[in-house]
């Protein structure tokens, strides 16, 4: 007799479709890894590495931002979400059928601390005061190319074997922090941080089960 568990297996169509995101939803990835040593998402700055930054920045200003670029496009590749699993303890294969419909773009996302604010209620999101125009690099625009692709997968699951469906990815991280004067004064302070999800991806993992 087998015995087959599903899981978590309703919900990840309709997930992976909402191109409405909240500012900072990759702060909810299951998984970031940069590719260089050393790299870090503004979360993990440190109060010690704030005040070093801000020094940085110690020249006033009549008017505008002055800005501080820690870390610059660096690569990173992420676990968004494990849409479900299958695990077959049974003595013979089984094979599940599922559909999956996906939308790729190139979707960029903000996060700021301190009194730095975003423009949310924008269609074209992004920190407000004109903060992005004011960073002396080049960030991928916020356009999405969407390619809508339909199809059915089988996969066949061998006896004691578990099967792991995720959505996972690739991008570039870049974070420091600003200030803001009016007539000479700082005003506002804080970091700010720009994902740019370039690659979403199905992600199959096969595992066998420890019969221990």
């Amino acid at each position: 007799m087998r015995k087959t568990v599903i899981g978590l297996m309703l919900i990840f169509i309709t997930s992976f479709l909402v191109k409405e995101v909240n500012a900072n939803e990759y702060l909810t990835y299951q998984e970031i890894e940069f590719e260089q040593n050393g790299a870090k998402l503004l979360e993990s700055y440190s109060n010690g590495e704030y005040e070093k930054y801000y020094e940085k920045l110690t020249k006033k200003k009549f008017w505008g931002w002055r800005t501080y670029i820690r870390f610059e496009n660096e690569e990173v590749s992420f676990l968004k979400d494990t849409l479900f699993v299958i695990i077959n303890e049974g003595e013979t294969p089984i094979t599940e059928t599922f559909s999956i419909k996906k939308e790729e773009y190139v979707k960029k996302q903000y996060s700021v601390t301190g009194t730095l604010g975003l423009d949310v209620k924008a269609s074209d999101k992004g920190f407000k005061l004109g903060l992005e125009e004011k960073l002396k690099f080049s960030i991928t625009k916020t356009v999405y190319t969407e390619i809508e692709e339909e199809f059915e997968m089988k996969v066949l699951v061998d006896s004691m074997t578990k099967l792991t469906v995720e959505v996972r990815g690739e991008g570039k991280v870049s974070n420091g922090i600003a200030k803001y004067y009016r007539f000479f004064k700082n005003v506002k302070k804080g970091g700010w941080e720009i994902f740019v999800v370039t690659t979403e991806y199905y992600s199959l993992k096969k595992e066998l089960i420890n019969e221990n």
